[in-house]
C-alpha cells in the first residue's frame, strides 16, 4: 500500500471537514452558547470600573487594573470560542490565584463538551459521510468514558512536564546557562532554545493523545493504554511526515490567528461587520480544529488502515422481539 502524504492528508482532512456543514453549524451553536459565561464575566469586570455608557471620569489606577482584568477574561474569551484550549493554556489559568470561578465552570464545562463530541467527530471525519444526529451521539457515549480514561493518562503526562520539566529548564538549566553570560541577548537566546526544547515535548504529548483517539475510533479499541502504546508505534515509524502533518496543521492555525488581527474591526465600527466578522472567525478556527482531527484521521486511514476496520460500525435500533422471530424462521426456510 502507498503511503499518505502530508499534503494530501491534509486536503483530504479539510475536504471531510467542509463536506460537513451540519457538524460546523452544530459546533459553532455551541461554542457561542459555552461562551455565554466568560462574556458575562468580562462585562461584570468592566462595569463597576467603566460603568455602561463610559461616560464618567476614569481614575488612571482603576483603568489599569480593570483593563489587566478584562485583557485576562478576553484571552480566556478566545481560547474557549475558538475551541483551542491547550495544556500550556490551561496551565496558565490554572495559576491565576484566586481562580475565577466563572472562568474555572466555564473552561471545565468546555473540555467536558469537547471531550464528550470528540468521539462523534472523529467517527464522522472517518467515515467521510454523513451519519445522522442518533450514529453521531452514539459514537460520542461509547467513546466518551474510554476518552476519559485517556484523558487520565495524558493528564499525568502533562503534569510532569509542567510540574518537573518547566522548572527544570526555566529555573535550573536557565540559572546554569546564563550565570556567566554578560549580555540580555544571550540569555535571550537560551531562553529560546529551551522553549524549543518545551514545545517539543508538549507537541510529542499532543501528537501521541491526537492518534491514540484515532486509532481508538477507527480501530475501536476499547483499551486506551494499547491505544496509546500503538499511537507511539505509529508515530515512531513516520516520524517526519507526523511532524510535517503536525506543523502543516498549526501554521494554518496561525494564519488564521493572523488573519484575525488584521481584520478585527476597530471601535467604532458598525455592530453589524463586527458581528459577522466575528463568526467568520470562530467559523475559521472551528474549521481549523476540525482540519487537525480529519487530517490525522485521513493520514492514518491512508498509510495503515484498512477497508476492515476504517470505522466502527452503524448503531442500528434492535427490531422488536416478534420483527426477530419471523427474520429467524425465514433464515431457517419455515414461513412464519
Amino acid at each position: 500500500m502507498p503511503h499518505a502524504t502530508v499534503l494530501g492528508a491534509f486536503l483530504e482532512g479539510w475536504r471531510r471537514v467542509l463536506g460537513a456543514p451540519a457538524l460546523t453549524a452544530s459546533l459553532l451553536a455551541a461554542t457561542w452558547w459555552l461562551s455565554m459565561p466568560l462574556t458575562v464575566a468580562l462585562q461584570s469586570t468592566l462595569e463597576p470600573r467603566y460603568g455602561t455608557t463610559f461616560d464618567t471620569p476614569l481614575d488612571p489606577g482603576a483603568t489599569t487594573v480593570a483593563a489587566e482584568r478584562a485583557r485576562e477574561l478576553g484571552r480566556m474569551i478566545d481560547r474557549e470560542l475558538g475551541f483551542f484550549g491547550s495544556p500550556a493554556a490551561v496551565s496558565e489559568w490554572l495559576s491565576l490565584d484566586p481562580l475565577n470561578p466563572v472562568i474555572a465552570g466555564a473552561a471545565s464545562a468546555s473540555v467536558a463538551f469537547w471531550l464528550f463530541v470528540s468521539g462523534g467527530i472523529l467517527d464522522r471525519v472517518a467515515r467521510a459521510r454523513p451519519v445522522g444526529t442518533a450514529a453521531f451521539f452514539a459514537a460520542c457515549g461509547v467513546f466518551f468514558v474510554r476518552f476519559l480514561r485517556l484523558a487520565v493518562l495524558i493528564g499525568a503526562a502533562y503534569f510532569v512536564l509542567f510540574r518537573w520539566v518547566y522548572p527544570f529548564l526555566f529555573e535550573t538549566l536557565f540559572s546554569l546557562f546564563t550565570s556567566d553570560q554578560a549580555t540580555e541577548s544571550s540569555a535571550l537566546r537560551v531562553r529560546a532554545v529551551l522553549y524549543v526544547i518545551f514545545a517539543v515535548g508538549l507537541m510529542f504529548v499532543g501528537v501521541i493523545a491526537d492518534f491514540a483517539k484515532v486509532r481508538a475510533v477507527v480501530e475501536d479499541r476499547r483499551g486506551m493504554l494499547g491505544a496509546l502504546a500503538a499511537s507511539i508505534r505509529f508515530v515512531r515509524r513516520r516520524p517526519l511526515r507526523v511532524l510535517g502533518l503536525y506543523l502543516l496543521n498549526l501554521f494554518t492555525v496561525v494564519v488564521i490567528l493572523r488573519l484575525w488581527v488584521q481584520a478585527e474591526p476597530p471601535p467604532d465600527a458598525p455592530g453589524w461587520l463586527g458581528f459577522l466578522l466575528l463568526l467568520l472567525y470562530l467559523v475559521a478556527r472551528i474549521w481549523a480544529k476540525l482540519g487537525f482531527m480529519a487530517s490525522e484521521v485521513a493520514f492514518f486511514q491512508g498509510d495503515l488502515a484498512h477497508a476492515e476496520y476504517t470505522a466502527t460500525p452503524l448503531p442500528m435500533w434492535p427490531d422488536s422481539p416478534e420483527a426477530e422471530a419471523m427474520e429467524n424462521l425465514k433464515a431457517q426456510g419455515q414461513r412464519p
